[in-house]
């Protein structure tokens, strides 16, 4: 398993999964050719098909055996109603030190 990571001068990174058996050196020609096309360009791997602008990309890494996890962040969770107006009922004032 190949892992692509696609960088652009005016974008995020794109990292794309591939189940290529080609040799290393002969796929990265084929990158390189895709490189030099014109305008608009599609790279099509196991994992997914993307459309680029060659000209707007700085690099591309591949890694050979490396997987990409994607992390999860959860939702983040709303207050209840019913729980706003307590907090915001809960008003104290503490005074601690009294001078004469």
């Amino acid at each position: 398993m190949r892992t692509l990571t696609i960088h652009q001068s005016d974008a995020e990174t794109i990292s794309v999964l591939d189940d290529s058996d080609e040799p290393l050196d002969e796929y990265c020609s084929q990158l390189a050719n895709l490189m030099k096309m014109g305008n608009v360009s599609i790279l099509k791997t196991s994992s997914a098909s993307v459309v680029l602008r060659p000209s707007k990309i700085t690099g591309i890494k591949v890694e050979e055996g490396a997987v990409v996890q994607e992390i999860e962040t959860p939702p983040a969770e709303t207050p209840q109603p019913e729980e706003c107006q307590a907090k915001q009922e809960i008003v104290e004032d503490i005074i601690t030190d009294v001078d004469n």
